[in-house]
């Protein structure tokens, strides 16, 4: 039986055992990933694995806890990234950032009104149904807005799968990346876990202040935006220069990649296929004008295709920072983008909806 609770991380306690064993299935499905060589090897294997596993019955659901503390390893690489030449930089991206806010309202727009239409949801689902992320914060606001949790799990669940399938893989084979000076991911794993003990001290300070402040503080993505945070700010000060680890970038893209497949456990047929459909195609318009949007960025702001393009599409503010992480893509402007983006959505729907719920209503009735 389908318990929401389960789709939100949340509820009861998930035993060890089921954890564990969905993390060895995404170690494995990640190695394998790896061995392919495919772009961002070890996160694609993970979910790949996993999310055909949860389709198949299996139940490879996973304490919260483990993605928690890999979103925070994500905040302090993203972090990392935040040079004093970024803070010169950032007066520049307000252009872009308007852009961000624009494609946003665009991309949510249609998404309400095909998840009305084409879905038939009813209207409170619809509206956080098509809105472009972020995951977490949507099904929580779904949870306290009485809609359907499971719809809105399914259809933001299939976007951000098709997401992060399809655009590292399509920039790898496009040639895209060579305008960035890359071409390819870089596939590598320094297995020695080599860090000054002084570097390691400021990291684990960050990521665990971080999430302690991010969470008293409510800031959207607590988890990631408060390392993020005092990251940038030991960066950017000289209090260290040291990146995370290539090990565990590799075990944080195995656990992120292994708890996405638990959103498609339990999931009823018919919500399964409704929200298989609308997901399918709400990332083939959101895609589609955040390549427009990037190939707008690339003429007129001078911002290469592939880095607007990650700063640009849906796929998920933890996921997304990782891909541009891998691909060198600078992080922080894509990081940054996407927060904007989540924030919008975050501040912008519980003001928004009951004007929605308004029109829909009237509408309904006429």
């Amino acid at each position: 039986m389908y318990d929401s609770r389960t789709m939100r991380g949340g509820g009861e306690a998930i035993p060890l055992f089921h954890t564990l064993r969905t993390l060895a299935f995404g170690t494995a499905g990640g190695a394998l990933g790896y061995l392919l060589g495919l772009p961002l090897g070890w996160m694609l294997g993970a979910m790949a694995v996993t999310t055909v596993l949860a389709i198949a019955g299996v139940r490879v659901n996973a304490s919260p806890k483990p993605r928690a503390a890999m979103i925070a390893v994500i905040g302090l690489m993203v972090g990392s990234a935040f040079k004093p030449e970024v803070l010169r930089q950032a007066g520049e991206w307000s252009a872009s950032l308007a852009a961000v806010a624009v494609y946003t309202i665009i991309t949510a727009a249609f998404g309400i009104f095909i998840c009305r239409r084409l879905g038939r949801l009813d209207p409170t689902t619809a509206a956080l149904s098509g809105m472009p992320g972020g995951l977490s914060e949507l099904i929580v606001m779904a949870s306290s807005f009485n809609a359907d949790v499971r719809s809105v799990s399914m259809v933001h669940a299939t976007r951000l799968v098709l997401l992060i399938t399809t655009v590292p893989l399509s920039l790898s084979l496009s040639g895209a990346l060579a305008a960035i000076g890359g071409g390819t991911v870089d596939r590598t794993v320094d297995w020695t876990m080599a860090l000054p003990l002084a570097d390691a001290a400021v990291l684990v300070f960050c990521a665990v202040v971080g999430v302690l402040l991010g969470r008293r503080l409510r800031l959207p993505a607590a988890n990631l935006t408060g390392p993020l945070v005092l990251s940038a700010l030991a960066h950017v000060t000289g209090l260290t220069g040291a990146g995370v680890p290539g090990l565990v970038i590799a075990v944080a893209q195995v656990v992120i990649g292994a708890t996405i497949g638990q959103h498609f456990i339990g999931v009823e047929r018919r919500v399964l296929v409704t929200g298989v459909m609308l997901g399918t195609v709400l990332t083939c318009f959101s895609l589609a004008m955040a390549v427009i949007f990037a190939i707008g960025f690339d003429r007129f702001l001078d911002i290469p295709f592939a880095i607007g393009l990650l700063a640009l599409v849906p796929g998920g503010l933890p996921e997304m920072s990782l891909i541009a992480i891998s691909f060198n893509a600078d992080p922080a402007f894509v990081s940054l983008h996407h927060l904007s983006r989540v924030v919008i959505i975050v501040v912008a729907t519980p003001l928004i909806l009951p004007a929605w719920l308004r029109l829909a209503g009237a509408t309904g009735k006429g």
